[in-house]
């Protein structure tokens, strides 16, 4: 009987040990058993991960949108925000644009504050935006990367780039690097 008391109490002081220390401990604290392969996380913004966000859509649009309110005419606001619904950015566009609110000649800083001053070119090829059934060519990836190329005019052959507006709100969101 003194030896099952005694393997209680070892019990005991070792369930009590793990319970204090389980809090201290985390996942890296932990080594892997030899042999086991780790799943790697794809990166956000690349290619690997489809080009998925690394900052939260509310973080992003903040970001945007204080960029829009320094440079951006007041009636390109709402165009200010990283919408990736087709439908819903292609409306916006026209909406802003038909309005009067939103000259064209206006899409280039919205874009230049949208990407952030980084070049999204891949992201936006990824997607298609130099598919050849497009029939634009490389045309519309100088809209993903508005700082480096530059958008000095728009043109009626711009109307297919305008329409993916979604692919490029997208990719300048998938764009923005975390801090």
């Amino acid at each position: 009987m003194p030896s099952s008391a005694s393997s209680r109490l070892t019990a005991c002081a070792t369930l009590l040990t793990v319970c204090l220390l389980a809090p201290l401990i985390t996942a890296q604290d932990i080594p892997a058993a030899p042999g086991t392969i780790e799943a790697a996380e794809p990166l956000c913004g690349t290619a690997e991960s489809d080009y998925a966000p690394c900052v939260a859509r509310e973080r992003a649009d903040s970001l945007f949108s204080h960029c829009c309110q320094q440079y951006a005419p007041e009636g390109c606001q709402s165009l200010c925000t990283y919408e990736n619904d087709e439908l819903t950015a292609r409306n916006a566009l026209l909406q802003a644009v038909k309005s009067g609110k939103c000259d064209l000649k206006h899409v280039s800083t919205v874009l230049y504050c949208a990407s952030q001053n980084q070049d999204n070119r891949k992201c936006c090829e990824h997607l298609g935006l130099a598919d050849p059934k497009l029939g634009v060519g490389n045309r519309c990836l100088r809209f993903c990367d508005p700082a480096g190329e530059g958008i000095s005019s728009i043109s009626r052959q711009d109307v297919t780039c305008l329409f993916n507006w979604n692919v490029m709100s997208y990719c300048a969101h998938a764009g923005i690097k975390l801090e």
